[in-house]
């Protein structure tokens, strides 16, 4: 294998690893040690090239933040309730960059609340632009709440879709296949979340 492959195949497997005991343990459970260890690998890699945990996260949130933010972007005022919702909430299911039964959400979410410093602040204020133009285009939908109840509802709606840890293992499924957290059954919670 060409050193330079080889070295991007190394990235990724510590990522991976990081982005599992992240979605699993959440951001406290992460360590130069326990990066090593669930990624087989020699600890002193994820210095070498990451320069530490930090550095692992500052890669973690790129690769989980920039799909979902871009995805976002489809939210638009002026589109129909059900077009703006669900524009909202499908990203919000996006799997994580490296761990597919986990969420990018759910990772992003442990770097705003455990995190520290500038990654936390990018993290926070990319949620909370996009969060002002989500209730932009909610807005003409819900002239029955204020802004201070909307955000209020779209908060609770967010910790519907994301569950309750451990977020790792998906929503219960039922009889039909379909999981608690199909978009379905997600968009209909979220109108009448809306509603009056």
């Amino acid at each position: 294998m060409e050193p330079g492959r080889q070295e991007a195949g190394t990235r990724e497997k510590l990522l991976a690893a990081a982005e599992r005991i992240v979605v699993e343990r959440g951001l406290t459970g992460l360590s130069v040690r326990r990066v090593g260890e669930a990624a087989g690998m020699n600890p002193t890699l994820v210095t070498y090239h990451f320069k530490g945990v930090g550095g692992l996260l500052d890669e973690l949130c790129r690769c989980n933040l920039d799909p979902v933010l871009a995805d976002w972007q489809a939210v638009r005022a002026g589109d129909p309730l059900d077009t703006v919702l669900e524009a909202w909430l499908r990203p919000m299911q996006r799997p994580a960059a490296f761990t597919p039964d986990g969420r990018a959400l759910v990772v992003l979410d442990e770097i705003a609340a455990h995190g520290t410093g500038a990654l936390r602040q990018q993290v926070l204020a990319a949620m909370e632009q996009f969060i002002r133009n989500l209730r932009e285009a909610l807005a003409p939908h819900c002239p029955h709440l204020s802004p201070e109840e909307l955000r209020a509802r779209l908060r609770f709606i967010s910790g519907a879709v994301l569950g309750p840890p451990p977020r790792s293992h998906g929503a219960p499924v039922l009889d039909d296949g379909r999981a608690l957290d199909d978009l379905v059954f997600l968009l209909r919670f979220a109108r009448a979340a809306l509603a009056n």
